[in-house]
């Protein structure tokens, strides 16, 4: 299994069509809105990850350590 590298200026929508498993993930840590019907579908396509943390005031640190304890790196 490769490493599963999230580059922040990607789309929300475009880092859960590649792990889809990352919706769950990001939901715990505070992007509880990706859970909304179609919420992913449409703010997600242009919302970053970095956007998001920053528009939900969820410290950019916090998102890299959480999903670095589930195996994921984040890049820049």
């Amino acid at each position: 299994m490769g490493d599963k590298v999230i580059d922040i200026n990607r789309s929300v929508y475009e880092l859960c069509t590649d792990y889809p498993e990352l919706k769950e993930m990001l939901a715990d840590i505070g992007f509880t809105d990706i859970l909304k019907p179609g919420m992913l579908n449409t703010a997600g396509r242009f919302m970053t990850l970095e956007k998001g943390a920053r528009f939900k005031k969820i410290d950019l640190e916090k998102v890299r350590e959480s999903l670095a304890a589930k195996g994921y790196i984040i890049s820049v």
